[in-house]
């Protein structure tokens, strides 16, 4: 790749997991302020408005800026602005329904949704789905397949924006990673080509694909969610790999991209 110019960094799985930073976090950051490389995080976190989320990443002792953080909660936002939907459904949990329209479930133009835990049943989907199928458009925040939790990989919301696709023949739009627009959104600050960026995620799909999609260098971290098995037998091939966000210095030393 050209000279780095910027970093993205996703934060579940790579900096914390539940309410437990990743041991090195902190040491890469200031590692790259030394270096003067710019960076910015990308999460598709849909349980806390932004301001809530780096209150959160604060408290458990992460060094990080409201302005450095883009979420997929935060990008909802923006399209359901720039869609002009007055009438939202948010399947989204209250913490992260600041800033959104009022909620209203019914006759809505939009459904919204995000990340509402073991609150999805039979009968939530069956009312979606009828609402869609009446003309309601849905803006999935993202379409992860799971994420690690407290038990190990976890169902993720993903799984129910596909199942109100099939019931009604209707696309979602998709405002997280691996969207180009998501992408796109994060990397403006930064002001160089994609060849001069870095991602590094724990997801093979939403930042090692959704990456790789827009011309970034790659790089798994083998914490979060990450297997060795579903890596093995993926398709996806990240440019680079690390057991952890700790050892990144040492890569782009390695790699002469410092």
């Amino acid at each position: 790749m050209k000279k780095l110019k910027g970093i993205l960094f996703d934060l579940d799985g790579v900096f914390y997991i539940e309410k437990t930073l990743i041991s090195g976090g902190n040491k890469t950051l200031a590692f790259l302020r030394q270096e003067q490389i710019p960076f910015r995080f990308v999460t598709n976190n849909t349980t806390l408005s932004r301001s809530a989320l780096t209150h959160k990443l604060q408290t458990l002792g992460l060094e990080v800026e409201e302005d450095q953080i883009l979420s997929a909660n935060y990008a909802g936002i923006l399209q359901v602005k720039k869609s002009g939907f007055d009438r939202c459904r948010l399947l989204l949990r209250l913490e992260a329904q600041a800033d959104y329209p009022p909620n209203i479930p019914e006759r809505p133009d939009a459904i919204v949704i995000g990340d509402i835990g073991d609150a999805w049943n039979y009968d939530l989907l069956n009312d979606l789905m009828r609402q869609v199928l009446d003309g309601a458009e849905i803006v999935a925040l993202h379409k992860g397949r799971y994420h690690e939790g407290r038990n190990g990989l976890q169902l993720d919301s993903g799984a129910f924006v596909a199942a109100l696709e099939h019931a009604t023949g209707k696309k979602a739009v998709v405002v997280g990673k691996p969207s180009k627009a998501f992408f796109t959104l994060a990397s403006e600050v930064f002001s160089c080509s994609p060849e001069e960026l870095i991602m590094i995620g724990d997801d093979l799909i939403n930042d090692i694909k959704g990456a790789q999609q827009m011309g970034y260098h790659a790089i798994l971290v083998q914490t979060g969610k990450y297997r060795k098995a579903l890596v093995e037998k993926s398709e996806i091939k990240p440019d680079g790999c690390i057991s952890s966000i700790a050892l990144l210095p040492d890569y782009l030393r390695d790699n002469g991209l410092v």
